[in-house]
């Protein structure tokens, strides 16, 4: 069956999810097709959306009036930046929706589902693409979206098992409605060796064992357990250096900055901001630590296994336990930080000859993530 696919999303900021739909519209543009996609809000990548796909945008900037009323000190607010469209507007949208003949709209994650029912005038089937868990879910969507998302969506995709079986379980999808469907990823073309570069700016040594965290410092991510767990292995191994990659301006970023001032004289953990290019700081790195409490399926542990690094991360707290289910060293207890610790300092002290049929065959399983073997996966699904 083909499909002429509405692609809905919540925004067009630069995260795993928005990624991911990026992605997956590039790869079916190379292969020739049109795509069509409605954000709730612009962002940073609208203009590569743009390069890949015809875009609408639900929320437009202010109108006129509240230009003016924006300059006006007082009356100054977040709220007046974006605003639902005008019954013009709407209906151009719609005029455009209903000549395009969409046989599904598709949300890319749960924080779309409240656009996708005010679409339900289209009578076209829904379908939604989950990349959340429990704690995002609660967040993002509302008891009315999940609801809608047991009851009215037809086709709900899985980022992986766990997310499944919470949707399942917990918020009662149907089992037969649901598929699990792995994340696409941009596999680099070619590797740029500047990993020096970043220890030197770093002051790092060249001799020095490094591991990576990576992500927007937040509870999610584990941050805190990062840099507990941090201190805990330099006190085994004094010369090894810990870098987390996406500190920002928020209170999970000031946490991290206050503990690392009360113990880190030798100033061997290294809070970086988000960089457009993360690739150096992956080839910098020894080991990628995955301190996620909650990870439906983390693109940065993807990228750690293709660059042929050592992988670490806590069982049951996402798509880790998907991807290295057949490397049990690499997975330890929930939560459990010195069982991280301990894994930490087994693969820092094991001979890189020794590790290297198990990161190359990290590596090789990357590679099943790739646009390739994704539309494989999306077309055998029956839907293209």
């Amino acid at each position: 069956m083909t499909s002429k696919i509405l692609f809905v999303g919540h925004d067009a900021n630069g995260a795993g999810a928005q990624i991911v739909l990026l992605n997956w519209l590039k790869a079916e543009a190379g292969r020739g097709k049109k795509n069509y996609l409605l954000l709730e809000k612009g962002g940073d990548l609208l203009p590569q959306y743009e390069r890949y796909a015809k875009v609408w945008v639900w929320r437009k900037g202010p109108n006129k009036i509240e230009k003016i009323y924006k300059k006006i000190p007082f009356l100054k607010r977040e709220d007046r930046v974006d605003r639902e469209p005008n019954r013009t507007e709407m209906a151009e949208m719609w005029k455009d929706f209903r000549r395009e003949k969409f046989s599904l709209i598709l949300g890319n994650t749960v924080a779309s589902l409240s656009l996708l029912q005010q679409l339900q005038g289209m009578k076209i089937p829904f379908g939604a693409y989950v990349h959340e868990l429990n704690f995002s879910l609660t967040m993002y969507a509302s008891e009315k979206d999940m609801h809608f998302l047991a009851q009215k969506v037809s086709l709900v995709f899985c980022v992986s098992n766990q997310v499944n079986r919470l949707l399942v379980d917990k918020f009662n999808v149907p089992q037969e409605r649901t598929l699990v469907l792995p994340p696409i990823i941009e596999i680099p073309k070619n590797r740029s060796d500047r990993g020096s570069q970043v220890r030197e700016d770093l002051g790092i040594p060249a001799d020095a064992m490094v591991v990576l965290g990576c992500g927007l410092a937040e509870w999610r991510k584990g941050t805190d357990i990062f840099i507990r767990v941090a201190r805990q292995v330099i006190r085994k191994m004094p010369k090894v250096h810990f870098i987390w990659l996406g500190v920002g301006d928020n209170i999970f970023s000031a946490e991290l900055k206050a503990e690392k001032e009360h113990w880190d004289e030798g100033k061997q953990v290294h809070l970086v901001p988000r960089k457009l290019d993360s690739k150096p700081y992956f080839e910098a790195m020894d080991m990628f630590f995955l301190s996620s409490r909650e990870d439906p399926f983390p693109l940065v542990m993807l990228e750690a296994a293709y660059h042929e690094k050592p992988i670490l991360g806590f069982k049951d707290s996402g798509g880790v336990s998907d991807f290295l289910q057949d490397f049990p060293d690499m997975l330890v207890g929930y939560l459990e930080e010195e069982e991280a610790r301990d894994g930490i300092l087994k693969w820092l002290e094991t001979d890189v000859n020794t590790q290297a049929e198990m990161t190359l065959e990290l590596k090789n399983r990357s590679l099943q993530y790739s646009a390739e073997c994704f539309l494989e996966r999306w077309h055998n699904m029956g839907l293209k």
